[in-house]
């Protein structure tokens, strides 16, 4: 739409990387969470699987171990060549010690199974497994109570002495070796996982955005006057009402824009009618060599000249409106106060054209009537609805500024409205006034514009009684409890 550089803030990212970063850094995460998992879980795999083994060396030395002639006895060789056959890649060492802790064989430096250990029994009820440390390195400890049966030879033994602690300890190369192979391949199938996962968030997340490109790209190719809806192609449900918001408030743009040119058009209208009448006024009047005449033009002039100031602040008063709300904030305003005012200000001018301008108030004695709004903003509105009927209505009119709870209006007893002209008086630039009578057809816009940012009613009325006249009430709605009565005797300046 616009040639000018696109400028993004420095801390600004891309929707693409942020739905990438949302999805696969908890990916990521989780990964990590299952790896730890995994290698928790190939502990425990090798640990099941080396300790079986370890449980059989254990019932191994158990089953070579024999009382002779009142001492114990191992068949070494036998022992030795499982022990050393079947454990390949780490090294095993063994301790047999009687229940209170006697050394009868093996190496005395081995540690015991502690005794608050408890490992899950797979194998046997008197076998326990636990982790160690000997010579200085880790080993994994199997410790097995065995009942040794004494030979014919072995009367003389003592029954206590035929139970046995049978403690076995391995090294734990193999096993790391198993843990290591089992996290590396939990890793790989992991990593390949999280590549496959992390392509195809990549593909799903450049299709998913491409009506958003799509949509931009119709937004850059429009042309400055254009204020049509866009509807890219393959619009995601979820991005309707974003494009239908935008849309509307396109939609809206291009209304205030139009309203906002036709003002200019009619404004510049306005203006040039009485500054053209001034020039021609003016000319004459260098032209002119009668006194009489020539007063006449001045007059005239002077006339004019009045009709394109009050033209102007009008104008100025309208954008003054139109912006109110970002330079002013709302307040408390007594209604009685400001209507007393606003009569004052107008009582010179309506006297000297002859009108009887005078303020009635409904209000009980000592009773106030306060209103949430903008006090500048309403004196406003109420300083154009007197003026509006001391500027329409013929000499010698009575014109009453009235307030009651909640509402102030403004009555005359002027010509009054014709009803065809009743529904467009409060629009910009309209004109229901009499050939001869001048305006420029923004006072009451003024007062509608105003009313509409205090969410006040406009009633009008006319005639407003059975002599004729017009009469434009102000009325809070919202402030309204229920029907007024109007209390006390009116009063009149």
């Amino acid at each position: 739409m616009s040639d000018s550089p696109q400028v993004w803030a420095p801390s600004a990212t891309s929707l693409r990387r942020r739905l990438l970063s949302w999805i696969l850094l908890p990916l990521a995460g989780l990964i990590g969470i299952n790896a730890w998992v995994g290698y928790g879980n190939a502990v425990q795999a090798a640990n099941e699987a080396y300790d079986r083994s370890l449980y059989l060396a254990a019932r191994t030395l158990a089953e070579e171990l024999e009382w002779r002639e009142g001492r114990l006895q191992l068949d070494v060789t036998q022992a030795a060549g499982y022990l050393f056959e079947n454990h390949t890649g780490s090294r095993l060492f063994y301790k047999i010690t009687s229940p209170s802790g006697q050394w009868l064989a093996g190496v005395a430096a081995l540690p015991d199974v502690p005794a608050r250990a408890q490992s899950a029994v797979k194998f046997f009820a008197l076998v326990q497994f636990d982790d160690g440390q000997y010579l200085s390195q880790p080993v994994r400890l199997a410790q097995l109570m065995h009942v040794v049966e004494a030979d014919a030879r072995g009367a003389g033994a003592k029954p206590t002495e035929q139970l046995v602690k049978i403690t076995v300890a391995e090294t734990m190369e193999a096993r790391q070796q198993l843990i290591e192979h089992i996290l590396w391949d939990t890793l790989g199938s992991q990593g390949l996982l999280l590549l496959a996962a992390a392509l195809l968030v990549v593909w799903g997340v450049q299709r998913g955005i491409r009506p958003l490109e799509a949509f931009r790209q119709q937004l850059d190719q429009k042309a400055d006057d254009d204020f049509s809806p866009i509807e890219p192609p393959d619009l995601p449900r979820e991005l309707r009402p974003l494009i239908e918001t935008l849309n509307s408030y396109l939609a809206r743009l291009g209304r205030l824009i139009d309203i906002r040119k036709r003002f200019l058009d009619n404004a510049a209208h306005q203006l040039r009618t009485p500054l053209t009448a001034l020039k021609t006024q003016l000319t004459l009047v260098q032209r002119s060599a009668e006194p009489e005449q020539v007063q006449t033009l001045v007059a005239a002039a002077h006339q004019t000249t009045d009709d394109a100031v009050r033209l102007t602040e009008q104008l100025l008063a309208m954008t003054r409106v139109e912006h109110a709300r970002e330079m002013h904030s709302p307040q408390r305003v007594d209604l009685a106060d400001l209507a007393r005012r606003v009569t004052q200000e107008h009582l010179l001018r309506a006297h000297h054209i002859g009108h009887d301008l005078g303020f009635e108030t409904t209000l009980a004695q000592g009773q106030r009537c306060e209103v949430p709004g903008v006090a500048l903003l309403l004196h406003e509105a109420l300083s154009n609805l007197v003026d509006n009927a001391i500027h329409h209505c013929p000499a010698g009119a009575h014109i009453t500024v009235r307030v009651g709870l909640h509402w102030v209006e403004v009555q005359d007893s002027g010509p009054g409205i014709a009803l065809s002209h009743q529904a467009h008086v409060f629009e910009r630039f309209y004109r229901a006034a009499a050939a001869g009578v001048s305006g420029s057809g923004l006072g009451l816009s003024i007062v509608q514009e105003i009313a509409k940012q205090h969410g006040v009613q406009l009633q009008l009325k006319s005639p407003a009684c059975a002599a004729g006249g017009t009469s434009i009430r102000m009325a809070w709605p919202q402030l309204v409890a229920g029907p007024v009565s109007a209390s006390g005797k009116d009063q009149k300046t």
